[in-house]
Formats: C-alpha cells, sequence, structure tokens
C-alpha cells in the first residue's frame, strides 16, 4: 500500500506541474497521512562504504571513503507563516540577497528562528482561545496560515573521483516536513523525524558546483505521531551529507549472531544485500572476514566468498554461515566484539567497496517469566535518554554523548531506553564498544489523541493510521538490526493500544526473532513480551510479583520521576526489585534537565524551560521537562550519585566485629571479582583509624564470607566506629581508571556513649527590662523578648551570634519541591505554613532555676490551625551554653502531614564554614541517603547551596549529631541530643519558595512561579532550620504521589521531642573538647 501510495504521489508531484502549482499543493500534501514520504529510499542497515580496506578498517571515513560533509553553515530563510515561504528558491540562479545563515546540523529555534516550545502530552500548535493556533487537536490538520517554514540553500562540489559511481543524500534526522530540491530539480519529500532520509541524486548530480535546496515546514500530520515530552523543535537534528558507491554495490546487510544452546559457541550467519544498478547483468564477488582484534593483533575466526551474477536493475541476497567455537560472548558487562569486514569486487577483480562492521555475539529470550541474555536473568538499571543539548537542541556531538557514556559508567547505569525514539547511529556503536543494553524505541507517541481502545478511538487503534506505525517502525528496525546492544524493539511510547500496534507486533515478531518485543501501553495484553508499565509504586510492583497469573517479566519503561529535587525512596524499588525474580529493573525518567540556555536583561545565563519563550498562549507544560538525574550540562547532582550507589553491582552486606568478617556478594551476572581491589577503612568519628586490602574472588551471583586481617579494636565508648568498604579497578577501564569504585558501602559498628552534660557552675545575671530580659555572665550575654518568647540576642566575647533579633523559632515549613506541587502540597499542607508564618506570640512565658545555677526559660505557642501547640525550654548554664529541648504536641491526628519539625534561626553571614558530623557530604534526604556515608565534613556554607533549575528546598543533612559553623565572630557548636537534621544556606527559604502562582483562592492545584536557578539572591545572613526531621522527598512520581508513609510525619504521632546544646566558642576553641563536654 505504501509503494503505491509514494509512487502516485510522486508521479503527481513531478509529472507536469509548475512550481508554483507544486507550492499551492503543499498544505495538502503536509497534512496527508497517506502521503509518508516522496522518493526516500528503503530503510536499510548504517554503514559507511570505503575505498580501501585500510580506511575502512582504520575507519577514516574523511579521507578513505566516498563521503561528502555538509556540516557547516547554510543560507537560510525563515518566515513564520506558510504563504511568505519563498516560491522558486529551488533555481540555481534564484536572487538570496537578505538571506540569513544558520548552522546545519542544528534547530532553528535554538539559532534565533522561532520559539522552541516545551509540552508534554498536548501538540505545539493547539492552544484553545487563540488564533493562531488550532483550537483542538483535528488531526491530520495542522495551522495553515501560521506554519513557521524554513528555507535552506548550500552550493557543494562533487568530487571528480565520484564520476560514474551512485550518489546519494543523507540527512541522518530531519524534524519538519522538508521538500528537496537539487539544481533546480525535485528531489524528494520526508516527513518523518528521528530517521534517516536518504535520496538517490545519481540522475540530477552533475559534476563540479551543484545547488542543493530545502524547504522545511515546521507542523504537518507528522507532528500527531511525534507527540514525545520534550521540546518541539525543527531542523536538520544530525549529520547531513552525500555518499557514493559503486554501480554494483552493497545494498544492506544483516547479521545475526546467537550463541548455541550450551552458550559456547557463536552461531554466525551473514547476509548481503547486493544491488546492480546498470543496464546490464554484472559479475560480482562479495567476501567477509571475521577478526577476532582483543588481543591486538586480529585473529581471523571466519571468512568467506561467493561471486554471482546480478541482472540489469536487479538486487540479490548472498548468505553466510559459520560456527566461532568458544566465543568471546558480548554483553553490557563484557562488550567483546568481533570485526567484520565485507567487501566487493566486480569483473577481473577489480575493487568495489569495503564495509566495517561490529559482531557481537549473543542470545536474547524471554523463558520462564524471565529476560534472560546468554542464559542469565540480567538486571536492567537504567535510564530514558532523550537527545538534549543546552545549547543546540536536539543536535548532539559525539562529545556530550562520550560525556554522557563515561557518567553511566561510573554510575553503573547498564542499560538506556531510546524514548521515544530512535537515537543517531553513532549512538548505538558507543553502546556496542562500552557495553549497554538498548530498549531501542520506534518514534512513535500519540499521546495527545488518547487511548480510547474503540476502533478509530485513537490513532493507534485506527487502521488508516497503519502505514504511518510500520513505516516508523520498520525504519528503526531495518537500520538498527545488527547491533548486539539491542536486546528489546520498542514499538512506541503512550500511543494507545489496538489495531495498529497488533499489527505492529505481528510484522515485528515475523521480522526479527531474536529479541523480545515491548509496548506499555499494551499493558498485559498479548502484543508485548515484557510488561513493562510505567510509575508503578515499590508496592505495585510488588504485588505484580506476587501475583499468579504473572507470567512476564515486568521491568518498568519509566519509573522514578527525577523532577527537581527527587529521588526518594529509589532504595526501596531495588530492595523489593531484588527480592523477586519476575522484577528485572527499569529506566529512570529521565537522564538529562532538559533546559535550553538563555541569558536574562542582567546578562546571566539560566537553564530555560516550557513558558519561558513565546507570546501570550504559546503551549507550556512548564518546568515539567526538568527531571534529569544530570543538569542539561551534564553536571551531576546529589540523585546521581544516589543512583549510581543503588544501581552498584557488588554488595557488602553484614560485618561481624566480633568474628572481624564481612559478606560479600557479587551482584554481576557475567563478570568475576577478580579484577577489582578491595579496602576497607575503620573510622572512628570520623577519623581514619587503620584501612587494609582484603581479596575476593568470587564467581558471579555468588557470596561469600571474607575474614579482615589487621583489624582495630573498636570499644572506646567516646567513639562512633563505622566500616567502609570500596571495589576499587586494577586496572583502567574505557571510561573510567585505575583505581576507580566501582561499588562501596558503610556499616556502623557501634555508636558512641553520649557524655553526661558538664554543668557550669558561674553565676547567671537576670536582668529585666519590661517586654524583654536580659541574661549575663563571663563572656556572654542572652536577650529574650517576654511577647514573642524569642531569643533576640546571643553575645559571645561581644560577637552577636543572630542576625537581626533572629532567634530559634518553631518551623514547620519547607520551600516546595516539585514533587510537592505534584501532589498539591502548597494548598494541602498549607496550615503548616501559616503556622510559620505567624508572628511568634508566646501563650506563656517563664522563668525558673534549673540545676545547679543554671536558669530555665519556659516558652509555649499554639497553632490553632493545625492543633497543635509547642514547648521549647531552654537552660542557660553560666559559660553561655544553652540547652534547647523541644515539645510539639499534636492534638488533631486528622491534621495534614508536616513538612518538617524543627527550629529555624538567623545567623550573620560572617559565619562562613561549616563543619558537621552527620550523613554527607552531598545533600540527603530521609528517603534519599542510600549514598551518603556517615562522616566529619567541612565546608563552605556558600557550597552547600545546590541551584535545582526551578528554585526549591536544597541542601538538607540527616543523621546529624553536632555541626559547627564558624567564621569572623567564632564558632556556634551545636550539639544534638540525638540525631538531628539541618538546613543551612545563604539563600533563605523565602527566596527559595516564592509563593503558588495560583494564590488567589480558587479550589485549584498550586502551581509554581516561574522561577529559575538566578532569580533567587543570597542574603546578608545564614538561614539555619535545625530539624527533628523533614519529611522525604517522594520519587514515584510528580504528579500526584507523596513521600511514602515511612517518610512522612504524621501527626497521628501525638507528641515529637528533640534536643540540642548550643555552644559559643572563640575563634580558637576545640570543637572535640567542647563535644566531649556536652
Amino acid at each position: 500500500m505504501k509503494n503505491i501510495t509514494l509512487f502516485l504521489s510522486a508521479v503527481l508531484s513531478l509529472s507536469g506541474t509548475t512550481f508554483a502549482q507544486e507550492q499551492q499543493n503543499r498544505f495538502a500534501e503536509i497534512t496527508n497521512p497517506q502521503l509518508i514520504d516522496i522518493n526516500k529510499l528503503p530503510p536499510h542497515a548504517a554503514f559507511t562504504s570505503y575505498t580501501a580496506a585500510e580506511a575502512a578498517l582504520n575507519g577514516d571515513r574523511e579521507h578513505g571513503s566516498y563521503y561528502l560533509s555538509l556540516k557547516g553553515t547554510w543560507q537560510f530563510h525563515y518566515t513564520e507563516q506558510f504563504k511568505e515561504r519563498p516560491m522558486d528558491f529551488m533555481a540555481p540562479d534564484y536572487d538570496t540577497t537578505g538571506w540569513n545563515t544558520i548552522q546545519v546540523p542544528g534547530n532553528w529555534e535554538t539559532q534565533g528562528y522561532g520559539d522552541p516550545i516545551y509540552v508534554n502530552v498536548g501538540y505545539e500548535f493547539v492552544s484553545p482561545g487563540f488564533d493562531r493556533y488550532l483550537q483542538k487537536n483535528n488531526p491530520p490538520l495542522v495551522p495553515e496560515a501560521w506554519n513557521p517554514t524554513g528555507t535552506y540553500r548550500r552550493e557543494f562540489d562533487l568530487p571528480a573521483s565520484w564520476e560514474g559511481k551512485r550518489i546519494f543524500f543523507c540527512a541522518e534526522a530531519v524534524k519538519g516536513a522538508a521538500y528537496f530540491y537539487l539544481n533546480g530539480q525535485f528531489v524528494g519529500m520526508s516527513k518523518s523525524g528521528k530517521v534517516p532520509v536518504q535520496f538517490d541524486i545519481t540522475e540530477l548530480a552533475r559534476p563540479g558546483k551543484n545547488t542543493l535546496a530545502v524547504q522545511m515546514h515546521r507542523f504537518s500530520d507528522a507532528n500527531y505521531f511525534e507527540g514525545q515530552d520534550f521540546w518541539r523543535l525543527t531542523g536538520f537534528e544530525r549529520e547531513v551529507y552525500l555518499y557514493a558507491q559503486p554501480q554494483t554495490r552493497v545494498a544492506d546487510f544483516e547479521v545475526q549472531s546467537p550463541l548455541d544452546s550450551t552458550f559456547t559457541d557463536g552461531l554466525f550467519h551473514l547476509g548481503v544485500v547486493l544491488q546492480n544498478d546498470r543496464d546490464s547483468a554484472q559479475p560480482m564477488t562479495v567476501a567477509y572476514q571475521l577478526a577476532d582484534c582483543s588481543t591486538g593483533k586480529p585473529q581471523i575466526v571466519a571468512q568467506g566468498q561467493q561471486t554471482i551474477t546480478l541482472d540489469a536493475y536487479n538486487s540479490h541476497r548472498v548468505n553466510f554461515d559459520a560456527t566461532i567455537a568458544h566465543v568471546k560472548a558480548w554483553t553490557a558487562e563484557t562488550p567483546n566484539l568481533y570485526r567484520l569486514l565485507i567487501s566487493t569486487s566486480g569483473a577481473n577483480g577489480e575493487s568495489g567497496e569495503y564495509i566495517p562492521a561490529r559482531v557481537g555475539f549473543r542470545t536474547v529470550e524471554v523463558k520462564g517469566g524471565r529476560l534472560l541474555v546468554n542464559g542469565q536473568p540480567i538486571l536492567m538499571k537504567g535510564v530514558n535518554v532523550h537527545e538534549h543539548d543546552p545549547f543546540t537542541g536536539h543536535y548532539v556531538t559525539e562529545e556530550t554523548m562520550l560525556k554522557d557514556f563515561e557518567l553511566w559508567k561510573k554510575y553503573n547505569v547498564n542499560t538506556v531506553r531510546t524514548c521515544h525514539y530512535p537515537q543517531q547511529k553513532r549512538f548505538y556503536e558507543l553502546c556496542d564498544e562500552y557495553g549497554l543494553y538498548v530498549i531501542d524505541e520506534a518514534n512513535i507517541e500519540s499521546h495527545g489523541m488518547g487511548y480510547d481502545l474503540r476502533v478509530g478511538g485513537s490513532l493507534g487503534n485506527n487502521p488508516l493510521y497503519l502505514p504511518v506505525h510500520l513505516d516508523r517502525l520498520q525504519d528503526m528496525v531495518e537500520r538498527d538490526k545488527n547491533h548486539p546492544s539491542i536486546i528489546v524493539w520498542s514499538l512506541g511510547n503512550e500511543a494507545g493500544n489496538g489495531y495498529c500496534f497488533y499489527e505492529a507486533y505481528r510484522w515485528l515478531k515475523q521480522r526479527d526473532t531474536s529479541r523480545p518485543v515491548q509496548y506499555e501501553r499494551a499493558e498485559r495484553e498479548w502484543n508485548t513480551d515484557i510488561y513493562c508499565p510505567m510509575y508503578t509504586s515499590p508496592e505495585g510492583i510488588e504485588r505484580y510479583a506476587l501475583d499468579p497469573t504473572a507470567d512476564r517479566p515486568l521491568i518498568l519503561c519509566e519509573y522514578a520521576h527525577a523532577m527537581g529535587n527527587s529521588l526518594g525512596n529509589f532504595q526501596d524499588y531495588w530492595d523489593i526489585i531484588e527480592k523477586y525474580d519476575i522484577l528485572q529493573g527499569g529506566c529512570i525518567w529521565d537522564w538529562v534537565d532538559q533546559g535550553l540556555a538563555k541569558t536574562n536583561a542582567q546578562g546571566q545565563t539560566f537553564w530555560a524551560y516550557g513558558g519561558d519563550y513565546g507570546e501570550t498562549g504559546t503551549p507550556s507544560d512548564g518546568d515539567f521537562c526538568i527531571n534529569g538525574i544530570v543538569y542539561p550540562d551534564r553536571r551531576i547532582k546529589p540523585q546521581t550519585i544516589e543512583m549510581g550507589k543503588v544501581y552498584q553491582n557488588i554488595k557488602f552486606l553484614r560485618f561481624d566485629p566480633k568474628a572481624g568478617t564481612i559478606d560479600v556478594k557479587n551482584e554481576f551476572f557475567f563478570t568475576p571479582l577478580d579484577k577489582y581491589d578491595f579496602v576497607y577503612t575503620v573510622k572512628g568519628n570520623g577519623k581514619t583509624l587503620k584501612s587494609g586490602k582484603f581479596v575476593v574472588s568470587l564467581a558471579p551471583r555468588q557470596q561469600t564470607t571474607v575474614t579482615l586481617k589487621g583489624l582495630p579494636a573498636m570499644k572506646q565508648e567516646s567513639v562512633d566506629y563505622q566500616i567502609e568498604f570500596e571495589a576499587r579497578l586494577k586496572q583502567a577501564e574505557p571510561l573510567l581508571p585505575k583505581g576507580y569504585a566501582v561499588a562501596c558501602e558503610q556499616i556502623a559498628v557501634k555508636p558512641a556513649v553520649k557524655p553526661e552534660a558538664r554543668l557550669s557552675g558561674e553565676t547567671i545575671a537576670q536582668t529585666d527590662n519590661g517586654n524583654e530580659i536580659r541574661f549575663s555572665g563571663k563572656n556572654f550575654d542572652i536577650t529574650f523578648d517576654k511577647k514573642s518568647g524569642l531569643m533576640t540576642s546571643y553575645r559571645y566575647k561581644g560577637n552577636e551570634y543572630l542576625c537581626d533579633g533572629f532567634g530559634p523559632r518553631p518551623s514547620f515549613w519547607r520551600a516546595p519541591t516539585d514533587n510537592d506541587y505534584g501532589y498539591n502540597s502548597p494548598k494541602l499542607l498549607r496550615a503548616w505554613k501559616e503556622a510559620s508564618q505567624q508572628a511568634p506570640v508566646a501563650q506563656s512565658f517563664r522563668v525558673e532555676p534549673g540545676e545547679g545555677k543554671s536558669l530555665r526559660i519556659v516558652c509555649r505557642y499554639a497553632y490553632p490551625q493545625t492543633g497543635a501547640q509547642w514547648e521549647t525550654v531552654y537552660t542557660l548554664l553560666g559559660n553561655g551554653v544553652v540547652k534547647v529541648d523541644n515539645m510539639l504536641e499534636l492534638s488533631d491526628a486528622k491534621a495534614p502531614m508536616i513538612p518538617r519539625v524543627g527550629l529555624r534561626m538567623q545567623l550573620p553571614n560572617t559565619f562562613t564554614q561549616l563543619e558537621y558530623y552527620g550523613r554527607g557530604p552531598w545533600e540527603n534526604y530521609i528517603d534519599r541517603r542510600s549514598s551518603c556515608f556517615v562522616g566529619r565534613y567541612q565546608t563552605a556554607i556558600a557550597d552547600l547551596y545546590e541551584p535545582y533549575v526551578r528554585p526549591q528546598e536544597n541542601n538538607h543533612r540527616t543523621d546529624v549529631s553536632w555541626l559547627a559553623l564558624s567564621g569572623n565572630p567564632g564558632k556556634l557548636l551545636i550539639v544534638a541530643d540525638s540525631l538531628v537534621e539541618f538546613n543551612a544556606s545563604n539563600y533563605t527559604l523565602e527566596s527559595l519558595d516564592s509563593g503558588d502562582h495560583r494564590d488567589d483562592g480558587r479550589q485549584r492545584p498550586a502551581k509554581p512561579q516561574q522561577r529559575h536557578n538566578c532569580d533567587p539572591q543570597p542574603s546578608q545572613l545564614v538561614d539555619l532550620f535545625i530539624d527533628y526531621r523533614m519529611m522525604g522527598l517522594g520519587g514515584d512520581n510528580s504528579w500526584g504521589a507523596k513521600p511514602h508513609k515511612a517518610y512522612q510525619i504524621d501527626p497521628a504521632v501525638g507528641k515529637i521531642t528533640y534536643g540540642f546544646t548550643l555552644i559559643p566558642l572563640s575563634k580558637n576553641g576545640s570543637i572535640d573538647k567542647a563535644i566531649r563536654q556536652y
């Protein structure tokens, strides 16, 4: 059906029509879903043809192949209005005076032509109430008047050596409906993005100078199938080039390379499709060599040759088979590749072409409800990967890709899902080389059209659109079929299920029997080999594992929505995944924050997101594109490290201090542990006491107990003992240096016994000044306001330790995270914000004698909006030390959960340094701290700030025994009675929480203000929170999921108590000495 449609369309486009008539028919063509493309070559395996074997083996494409890059500066004309596009632009003598230039590859919108538009579910051309947009989804129609159009021109010189060759044009990815012309003649048309657009231009190209012209329209019916959750951009998004081949050539080839039933030998099959483009029959010889290059010198393990006669204008497939004994199998852990070289020659042995490829031997199957690679049930520790660069949009260079690969290897990622389209061909080569499992996904998403399962209810269940679905699937499969890293095909994403996907599954299972097929919207229907839901909670996947009817592996296609400060309860996911065989991992949503670099009026560069571009009415889903594990420029976040810790493949399970043994488990499936050095480090109160090495020789999936030598005694009561373990690479590996720690763990051995506090015997003077009361003694002066009950001055040795009288006061609020907004926290929990903001008025305030010569100040507060009461008891000692004991009484069990329970105070910004003993060194929360070890850490307070793209809660620390702030005034040491949590920042809570964008009293969900990491400004103070607890971040999703129950603060607990001690010290005062006293 497709071929007939394309043939008729080509005839109509080329037979007797004038250029003007062709242009007038343009809108009808770009909104005709039956017209998928014109004259585009059938898809085939990605390869490069070389003129000599040496060049092919070296990959020297620039010098040893028939290849001409068209990368660089092109002439460019841009118009927002469809009818204002140039009409005769393709003529070689067309006057381009007044045109601008543009870089190719590159998106228009990131180069100043039109606005980037970010939407998640909807379409970029639909915005009800705004004239230039469609008022509703109406496939296949798009706006007719407003349809931005870019027109390109580029001249090139055809190399003289190409004479007599077949010449092809290739654009690896074109986003937009594009019409191509060469030397004034129509070449072809394409609508589909993210797959190669190739044309045979042999008859139109000429020696010397040639003029290539392209006209591209931003919107066409294809946009309805490319509604992915990413920036909607336009342009040439990948390489653009010409290439040539002999008239008798390799048109395609296919490698099948499974293992035998014992997973010992490799079964090699090569099929080469030869094409004769001459007008007479031609003899042709095709040969191959397969070599093992792992030892440096290539060892030929298989080779073959066949000679055939090809009829004129005909093709033929030649097949080769071989068995490779004791083959070195490919897995993501062991990415062993063999070098394949295909060569052709013609009559009398005249040289044809040389085509290199790499071959990995592996078997993939779903068997017994499990996904197996080479017979082993792997775990997929994955991420979803969009093509994104903050400066160039969807054009991603190899340099950026390699940075991603380096980070994936560092942080134990072994799987990528190409959401939601095939990646560029170099990406798969790198996956083959460095070892990553790939879920390769077709460029199909019509989420905006819904999932109605009635016939015609969605695009995916409408037979009219079957050719579109199959075309996109076939483009992916035929190009990518030879990559061993691709172990699963995906039919697409969020496009409903039904007729088109039933037929797509049938076609693919017939086309490729070597890989399973998955599709999320199939859910548990028959047309998916893997149950691959998205955003199922840990409890939900456990229910599936316990379901006796579950018959397929569950691999979450998307989970752990990493929007803003997120990735809470990630360890909980993996505790359950590793518990059940039928659960085999998933892919985090997603890898990189999709922020675009933008400069504000003050000259500051920030990461822009949806809503930062365009006029009023421009569709936008705000910062919902900011869900990366890394920042737009690939800087890591705290959650990057958490992911790496949870994904690690070596576990240190149980340490027995009496026996001096550690239980070690090898969680790899194909890698023994001999390649790693193992190190232990014993620490006491954060200081290293002893380090040593130990040997672990352990096969995959096995566990052992190792005895450690040279352990010190760990018996001092005043010392908190921890033991840490690392597994380090003995030798450098690709992308990882020698000594890199691939796994680590900390195990608590024995907590310190807290000493009895020493009470000072100094007398405290007391002065009542009416509204305030002052306490003074040797070297200190403390003032309380009797009405508010607050400490308003804390002076030590003449230095003021409080900023503007902002002494400790109850605090129940945090700057909402993106997940908080997702479940409407700013409204649902608003009572606690109001409680934190209300002007403190003490219900009662009294001074009473304490133990010895100490004094107690007792302050009590009521919060009627929550049914809560708070009491703080300050115990003042004669040396200026203040013991702070707090009690929160909660009488309303139905009150909303509490974001935080703690005290807030503000110090002068002359306190610039921080030291603490707790979890670190990076920020952590009660549901995201597996990667943060208890230790003694030092940092500048300014460096604690974590610059999330949209400002929100950040820099928290948990399991803290003490912290000390230091600077010009001296030091303030805070010692906890039991473990506390804290935030310390030069950015105030108010600067991070700008309020609800919809704070108008209406009953609708809260929405954050349009703010960026450059908007909050550091203040002239330190905003310090000493918390009993802050609720968790959550991480299941960002549109309704709360932190898990275990990580909430539930008012039903009735009462919460905690305390700490404020200890002022001089600049040279000893923190360690003070800790031993208090």
